[in-house]
């Protein structure tokens, strides 16, 4: 696993000098929130799995970059604290913050009723969904999917959307869809430039950033209709009312001075902001 402190990517020079100048003030309301434990310990333990462009991914330079991590630096900052990431399987995000070992989770987890019965989370990002396919394969209709076979990552939001799609197949008696499952998303994203499957559905910025780098990867066009939709939130330890509020609060600040529409703007994501009055309710 990778684990990078933010005081090592500084001498290492992974951050860019705009980003050191920029560095944010500290939230004292946030700072105060934290559990003492975290606040002592002066670093704030990320988990992700760089897999997940243009969230959270390995640069060509060999840095770990996205919007997810960019967002949980500004976080880390407003709390005052550095930034640790520790890069691992999709599937043990949640587990790993769920255990206490690290303070957040985040890699467009959406808020389902599985995770939400295991982590709290705090919504940040929200988006349509989409499909992308190997490069010359079609799909005949994107608001008909029955029958068709999906290339899924275990553990993702999409499990459960393409389950409720393919039990409204099955209800008009049409023939269900197929699910053939990945350990990681990386795995995912090679078994569709590979042709198996049919198709992959994904979250529409994801789709958009994977079908622009890959020539192997076609984006079709339009949102997938009928899809439940959730957003994507930080995960935090179940329970944990200061790291949840102090983390809340930190996201409030910077949707309310406009670092945090700044980092939409930068990765090309503006409509998928999630609104203040959402997030304050995190800060309770």
């Amino acid at each position: 696993m990778k684990r990078l402190a933010l005081g090592s990517m500084l001498a290492l020079g992974i951050l860019p000098p705009a980003a050191l100048a920029q560095t944010p003030a500290v939230v004292e309301a946030a700072r105060a929130a934290l559990p003492e434990n975290v606040r002592q310990s002066g670093v704030l333990k990320v988990a992700t799995s760089l897999q997940w462009a243009p969230f959270a991914y390995m640069s060509e330079k060999n840095e770990p970059v996205g919007f997810d991590l960019s967002l949980m630096r500004l976080i880390s900052a407003k709390l005052g604290l550095k930034f640790e990431l520790e890069d691992m399987k999709f599937p043990t995000i949640v587990p790993g913050v769920a255990s206490g070992r690290y303070q957040a989770g985040v890699n467009q987890l959406s808020l389902t009723p599985e995770r939400l019965g295991a982590a709290d989370m705090i919504p940040y990002f929200d988006t349509t969904s989409v499909i992308i396919v190997q490069k010359g394969k079609t799909v005949k209709d994107i608001a008909n999917l029955c029958g068709m076979t999906f290339v899924v990552t275990q553990g993702s939001v999409q499990v459960r959307q393409l389950n409720e799609l393919s039990e409204a197949c099955v209800a008009k008696k049409a023939s269900p869809i197929t699910q053939q499952l990945y350990p990681s998303s990386a795995e995912t994203l090679l078994a569709v430039a590979n042709g198996r499957g049919d198709a992959f559905l994904t979250a529409a910025p994801q789709a958009v950033y994977i079908a622009r780098v890959n020539p192997r990867i076609d984006l079709i066009p339009g949102d997938v209709p009928n899809v439940t939709r959730a957003p994507a939130g930080i995960v935090v330890e179940k329970g944990n009312t200061a790291i949840r509020k102090a983390i809340a609060l930190a996201l409030l600040s910077a949707i309310e001075d406009g670092s945090y529409k700044a980092l939409l703007d930068e990765y090309g994501v503006s409509s998928s902001g999630v609104p203040a009055d959402l997030v304050r309710k995190y800060t309770e």
